[in-house]
């Protein structure tokens, strides 16, 4: 047995913390002893001091995209610095991309992943077959929802043309299936291919049958800034990503499905006074009786792909139509007056990684990379995109501020998360890789809030909400996913690729994988983590 003795434990019910002892049996929680109630007279096993430091949850990384990892033997460096922020599961599947949930017989396996993420080759289609396999190789406990571009691309590949009534129904059944199966629910890219392309009434039919399993459905939407080239024409009228809420609130109040929007996020400084209205969108339908909630990072940046930014009918084009002068014409006009209204621009995207093919722009910014070109940023940026196969990882700034971040992270209905995931061969990592959730700890501390709301947001909260059982919370019976930290020195870089400091202990379903700020290697490398399918 392993009893963690005198800590502040903080239970992730967002109830006030008290002082106790809590004693870990194999997997779970054997019993939590108050500090006025008398411990056993002789503690057998592993006993540690925990004065002064606080035992809570396990956090959960609300919105993850580690199902591209899960399943693969060598795994375990994209979980280690996750693990180390004391992060022990993940809810996978987001942006309308997940690992599996296909048919095996499709010829665009290798599209899976919308090129922000791959199977490396394995063809995992069945979400149950896929599932086993995770169960034996997380470090981490998962969740994962079906990503609605991963079935359209098991269908029809990134075509942008609607689908046949008959390959329709045929996603909408390895959706219930894999709903059956253990799947969360099912997450929305709208700004991806090909999910920019699915009609209303499509996007309808997919959340119709997550309403009837009773789960969740997630949304990356069409824009996340007050102009974007996702709506034609690129400029004027309501802001766009006001616009892009409004199509997910009506398709809540139509299905009245229970709903996560996906990084809420104000993508430019134009964008930043739309925050209010926003969260009075949220908050208006949550009054209306529906359940929407919403998730954000600790950090001023996200992770996405290169072409994120290039209009959707720019996209459909030919690489011999999109040179055309008219198009060029048309997209510099257009992109032109974007940067313009958005307070967004060349300068705030951030190369990462280019899979090999460009490696030494990695670290650059495009409009630093035009600059040692001689070249206009647009030229460069998209002969980038197009010597990369469309597939580079950026950094994008400005997509919030401090004073966002602070209205946003107190607010009742948000989840903690990351957004963010280790690139192979990336000269520059995203940041929030190795501190996002210290930085959360970190601004509660900082700012004098209620840790225990903070811990909640990031443990019983969001497992209450996908129905992760007997997880979230420290409760005699459930799993021992437990983190023990000191509040006092938390801290992390958020330039650096480096570990923060303050977790001295983490366990994964009892499993002693940090200890005392070490990460006990051979312990994480048997594998502790599980899969978690939701009934």
């Amino acid at each position: 047995m392993i009893w963690l003795k005198n800590g502040t434990i903080i239970d992730g019910t967002n109830q006030p913390s008290y002082t106790g002892t809590v004693c870990i049996e194999n997997d779970r929680i054997k019993k939590i002893y108050d500090a006025q109630k008398p411990l056993p007279g002789s503690l057998e096993g592993d006993v540690i001091d925990c004065s002064g430091k606080i035992i809570a949850p396990g956090f959960i990384d609300a919105h993850s995209h580690h199902d591209f990892f899960a399943a693969r033997n060598d795994n375990l460096p994209f979980f280690l610095p996750f693990i180390e922020q004391g992060v022990t599961t993940m809810i996978a599947g987001n942006c309308g991309f997940s690992a599996a949930g296909y048919d095996e017989s499709t010829p665009h396996q290798n599209a899976v992943g919308g090129g922000l993420f791959s199977n490396r080759g394995n063809n995992y289609g069945s979400f149950k077959k896929w599932m086993k396999k995770a169960d034996k190789l997380l470090p981490v406990n998962m969740a994962s929802l079906v990503g609605h571009g991963t079935l359209r691309i098991g269908a029809a590949g990134k075509s942008p043309d609607g689908l046949s009534e008959e390959t329709l129904q045929e996603t909408l059944d390895i959706l219930d299936r894999s709903l059956s199966e253990g799947a969360a629910g099912i997450s929305y890219g709208l700004m991806y291919e090909p999910g920019q392309f699915a009609s209303y009434e499509e996007l309808k039919k997919f959340a119709e049958i997550v309403k009837k399993h009773g789960k969740t459905a997630t949304f990356h939407a069409r824009a996340c800034s007050k102009v974007s080239t996702s709506y034609q024409p690129p400029i004027g009228g309501r802001p766009h990503n006001l616009r892009a809420m409004d199509e997910v609130l009506r398709l809540v109040r139509e299905t009245d499905v229970k709903t996560v929007y996906s990084h809420l996020i104000f993508v430019g400084k134009k964008s930043w006074d739309t925050v209010d209205e926003s969260l009075r969108l949220l908050e208006k339908i949550n009054n209306e009786g529906h359940d929407v909630r919403f998730d954000m990072y600790a950090m001023e940046f996200g992770a996405s792909v290169i072409t994120v930014v290039l209009p959707p009918w720019y996209l459909k084009l030919s690489a011999k139509k999109r040179k055309n002068w008219f198009n060029r014409l048309r997209l510099r006009v257009e992109i032109w007056v974007s940067k313009k209204a958005l307070g967004f621009g060349f300068k705030d995207i951030l190369v990462t990684n280019t899979h090999g093919n460009k490696p030494e722009i990695e670290g650059k910014t495009i409009a630093e990379i035009a600059k040692e070109q001689k070249r206009s940023v647009l030229s460069t940026y998209l002969d980038i995109i197009e010597n990369v196969d469309e597939s580079a990882s950026v950094l994008m700034y400005k997509y919030q501020n401090p004073a966002i971040i602070e209205k946003l992270r107190t607010h009742p209905l948000v989840h903690y998360m990351s957004d963010a995931w280790i690139e192979e061969g990336a000269s520059v990592q995203n940041f929030a890789v190795y501190g996002n959730f210290i930085k959360f700890l970190e601004l509660a501390r900082d700012h004098g809030d209620s840790m225990e709301a903070t811990i909640h947001r990031m443990s019983g909260k969001p497992a209450a909400y996908y129905g992760l059982k007997k997880r979230g919370t420290v409760d005699a019976g459930n799993h021992a996913d437990l983190v023990v930290f000191d509040k006092e020195n938390l801290s992390h870089n958020e330039e650096k690729q480096q570990r923060p400091k303050g977790i001295e202990h983490v366990y994964i379903n009892g499993v002693h994988v940090v200890d005392r700020c070490k990460t006990k290697m051979n312990e994480i490398n048997q594998k502790p983590g599980r899969f978690i399918p939701v009934d």
